[in-house]
């Protein structure tokens, strides 16, 4: 009991000074996340100049609306969330970006609803409910059976998944399925500092919030969106799973870490949360300035932009010299889409007025007004 106070106390002390030290500079100066994710000679903003979000996003914003209407999961600011789906795969064909935006709408419900910054602020009987929509969901198998009368999402969310299972392989959707399984049971609980009983390392929280963000599924769902599902155990055979795996978790982190950044004002700053990867920096380097703790944040984000960029560099390189051309083909179309999965995290978070506020510290997310930017 002792240690867990010692917890909470060090989270509220490292909160309290954020949100004070965010207070004082939020009116007088404010960060371009895209100066701070910059390096040498790469821009982000030239690397996103080609991407396009998918042309049937109207229509489709319009058939998910009705599918969560159905449901009882839509949301009213449903409609700025759900085309991160469509930014994520603007080349999905009609069906399968179908399915894609009634995931994310089913994902977003249940992390607007019981998700890590809300949680602990519901009352016993709701976290129990809570509790008992998840389990189920979690342990769903690819049968997608679901007990009479189940909460809508768990209907949604069966609706959804038979639309990837019956047009999918079988073992990637059991693959995929774990994963998403994973996302929803480590994401729909309290993941603070004090819920884990400890401060956990800048690594380690890194290591949490991949899952909780659901980007490894999304990085799965890529695959899917291309209908061009990876040969493992080719790219085994030919030294090059390796250097895919990390491309993923590259892909992944770079979407969770921006979004930390994005997001840091609504999670840390409204919902008084400690999930996110600013206070992480924070709790382990409390003699840190709020700048110097911003910009350390965005260093990681850069350098994960960096490995990324690397790596899909090197991956190409080794492409002319192997010999299955179907192989080849299908490694540079999956290429191609995780690098939009990486251009859409930018483009849609600065595009999505979900996180645009006035006065925000961010360039990209503020509504009116201008103040200086700091340069970290």
């Amino acid at each position: 009991m002792k240690h867990e106070h010692s917890v909470q106390v060090a989270t509220r002390i490292a909160l309290v000074r954020i949100q004070q030290d965010y207070a004082a500079l939020k009116d007088l100066t404010s960060f371009s996340l895209l100066d701070l994710f910059n390096h040498d000679q790469f821009n982000l903003e030239e690397y996103c100049s080609t991407y396009e979000p998918h042309p049937k996003t109207p229509e489709l914003v319009n058939l998910v609306q009705e599918f969560g209407e159905r449901y009882g999961i839509w949301l009213p600011n449903a409609r700025h969330y759900v085309t991160s789906a469509l930014f994520l795969f603007p080349d999905a064909d009609f069906v399968r970006a179908t399915a894609l935006v009634k995931n994310l709408a089913t994902d977003y419900y249940l992390n607007d609803t019981m998700g890590r910054e809300l949680f602990k602020y519901l009352d016993r009987d709701k976290q129990s409910a809570a509790r008992q929509i998840i389990q189920r969901m979690i342990t769903i198998d690819e049968e997608l059976q679901i007990l009479p009368g189940s909460h809508g999402v768990e209907l949604a969310n069966a609706e959804m998944l038979a639309e990837i299972r019956d047009i999918s392989p079988l073992p990637w959707f059991v693959e995929f399925l774990k994963l998403y399984s994973y996302h929803i049971e480590v994401t729909h609980k309290d993941n603070s500092a004090a819920a884990l009983g400890y401060l956990p390392t800048v690594d380690e929280y890194i290591s949490i919030r991949k899952h909780t963000s659901g980007m490894p599924h999304i990085i799965s769902l890529a695959e899917y969106s291309d209908n061009r599902f990876l040969d493992w155990n080719w790219l085994a055979e030919v030294k090059m799973d390796a250097w895919m795996r990390r491309a993923h978790r590259a892909c992944a982190l770079f979407g969770c870490l921006t979004n930390d950044l994005f997001s840091f004002e609504k999670e840390v700053i409204d919902n008084n949360a400690d999930c996110n990867l600013v206070m992480a920096v924070a709790f382990n380097n409390p003699e840190w300035s709020f700048i110097e703790t911003i910009g350390h944040a965005a260093n990681i984000v850069r350098n994960v932009l960096i490995d990324f960029t690397g790596l899909v560099e090197g991956i190409r390189e080794r492409l002319p010299q192997l010999e299955d051309a179907e192989q080849v083909q299908a490694i540079e179309k999956h290429l191609r889409t995780l690098e939009k999965i990486v251009q859409a995290s930018w483009m849609w978070q600065v595009y999505t007025r979900r996180y645009k506020r006035p006065g925000s510290i961010w360039k990209e997310t503020q509504l009116s007004g201008e103040k200086k930017v700091a340069v970290v």
